[in-house]
């Protein structure tokens, strides 16, 4: 075989051994999240570690009823005030998608970390869990439409 030849080859086997090790780390996973959630949060069945990467693209849009329209993901800053505890999560922004990692149960409690879409596209995981969604609103019964979300978990460099 010709140096050069061998070479080529060489060459060529490390870019595809880079590129499978590459593909490994990032998981990509769509997700569909009916604008009726609210509080009945949807398990996406993608758990991360501490330091993954969560990076969500959300598409759609949930009419909320009544006079408070239809939002995108994103949600808005112009919502029903309601008690302590009404939305899945007490942000500045309602309405649009929210997002949580929960750890896994251990004998001691650890807190979830929550974050809505409006305020972050991606989060750094500080702990491990699963991701879970939902649409913030405090009454999602009678919501009309969805969103659809592509979570791309990118692994935490070793």
């Amino acid at each position: 075989m010709k140096p050069i030849f061998a070479i080529f080859i060489a060459t060529l086997a490390l870019f595809v051994a880079a590129a499978n090790v590459s593909a490994q780390d990032e998981t990509t996973k769509e997700i569909v999240v009916s604008g009726e959630t609210g509080l009945k949060w949807v398990n996406t069945g993608i758990s991360v570690v501490s330091g993954d990467t969560v990076r969500l693209e959300a598409k759609g849009q949930v009419d909320v009823g009544g006079s408070y329209g239809s939002y995108g993901p994103e949600g808005t800053t112009k919502f029903s005030e309601q008690p302590v505890g009404y939305y899945p999560l007490e942000t500045k922004m309602r309405y649009g998608l929210a997002a949580k990692i929960v750890p896994a149960r251990t004998k001691k409690p650890q807190p979830t970390q929550s974050w809505v879409y409006g305020e972050k596209k991606e989060v750094v995981a500080a702990r491990g869990g699963t991701l879970w969604l939902t649409v913030n609103d405090d009454a999602p019964e009678g919501n009309v439409g969805e969103f659809t979300v592509q979570v791309t978990i990118l692994k935490k460099k070793k």
